[in-house]
């Protein structure tokens, strides 16, 4: 093959092609075809061994110790599937089990744990069978095309890698060692490469991982902000719209509607911000799924799901008497308005039923969706 068989250019990768046309060409294939999520998170393992300052040779068992820590916080926080006969979920599932540690952990205690228990590798011995090799089919598929049986593959990419390692279009890698220790040589050009350009590199295998992931959780929000360790919330807007909501509150001498709604207690300036949907599911934090909460309810919640039936007519009352409070300030209304599809006026003139009736048509099919992927439901204070 050459860069002039196709055009197609993965969208990631389109300020480098005119630089690296031949290496664009063949990266943007490396996900063709792709049924499982091993080869994503095996690529993705690579790129963080090299951005630590790996260099051009890899034992096999540092990857997929990385594989294990890059699909992590897809699987144990934000609960995420992988696809239905996707192994490696079942194994990181296997791996959070048997260490105790908590789904938020950091990537240190998770490497620490994976690097003393003892009966892991043998579960991941079953990702290197197939996974590398299968990655450089978009340097030979046309020599491959007509062999079937896996074992046969595996070892024609092998020696065809191997072959092509010093020509113009050598693989990004070749694959040496035994059975039992193999590891990857990376091309001089492509590490150096993949090096100088990690981020647009990293951004491209993100982009794919995250199309794969939207098509097997469907419905599913915030699919983009799923694949990392969790990020700082940004409530710094929230509190200064909940504030003044407190302040308001008082002055049209009802206080008391500044209330923890699980609780059913009167909050004073130290209140908290909770997430009525988890923020582990909907990965944003959007005014109309916070409310004010005690500090100590807070951390009560956690990540279930409150009983609807019980809250969620108090989040109604509490947001329908926040939004009219800000009325006069419409600009701080602006989620309300992308989430309901309405423009200022048409928010402020639904009824009290008709504003029930679309806050309920928001988070009711978001919580269902929540529930399925094993978020607990039902907590009450």
């Amino acid at each position: 093959m050459t860069p002039d068989d196709k055009p197609y250019v993965s969208e990631p990768l389109q300020p480098l092609k005119a630089r690296y046309p031949t290496k664009i060409y063949y990266l943007s294939r490396v996900f063709n075809n792709t049924t499982n999520s091993y080869k994503f998170f095996w690529f993705l393992g690579l790129l963080n061994l090299i951005k630590n300052g790996a260099g051009k040779i890899i034992d096999f068992n540092d990857i997929l110790r990385e594989m294990v820590l890059a699909a992590w916080y897809p699987v144990c926080f934000y609960r995420l599937s992988l696809g239905r006969q996707d192994k490696l979920q079942h194994v990181v599932a296997e791996i959070k089990a048997a260490s105790g540690l908590p789904s938020r952990a950091s990537l240190k205690d998770i490497r620490s744990s994976l690097e003393s228990m003892t009966g892991i590798q043998s579960k991941l011995d079953y990702f290197a069978r197939y996974v590398p090799s299968r990655f450089l089919v978009p340097w030979f598929a046309k020599e491959i095309r007509n062999i079937q049986v896996p074992g046969a593959r595996t070892r024609e990419i092998e020696c065809r890698a191997a072959q092509a390692r010093y020509t113009s279009s050598a693989p990004i890698y070749i694959i040496e060692g035994n059975s039992k220790e193999k590891r990857v040589r990376f091309d001089e050009s492509w590490h150096a490469f993949i090096y100088e350009n990690l981020g647009v590199v990293e951004a491209f295998a993100r982009h794919h991982l995250s199309l794969y992931l939207q098509a097997r959780n469907p419905n599913v929000p915030g699919i983009v902000n799923k694949l990392q360790i969790p990020v700082g919330r940004q409530l710094t807007f929230a509190r200064k719209f909940w504030l003044k909501i407190r302040a308001e509150f008082a002055e049209r001498s009802i206080p008391y509607l500044f209330r923890d709604i699980y609780a059913d207690v009167c909050l004073d300036d130290a209140f908290s911000i909770d997430h009525f949907l988890p923020w582990s599911f909907v990965a944003h934090d959007q005014l109309w799924n916070l409310t004010p909460v005690d500090k100590a309810t807070n951390s009560k919640k956690g990540d279930s799901l409150p009983d609807l039936d019980l809250y969620l007519p108090r989040l109604i009352e509490l947001h329908r008497e926040a939004i009219m409070t800000m009325k006069s300030r419409p600009k701080l209304l602006e989620e309300y308005l992308d989430c309901f599809r309405e423009d200022v006026s048409g928010l402020l003139s639904l009824s009290k039923d008709d504003f029930a009736r679309r806050y309920r048509e928001v988070i009711l099919p978001q919580a269902q969706i929540a529930i399925n992927q094993g978020f607990e439901a039902g907590w009450t204070f």
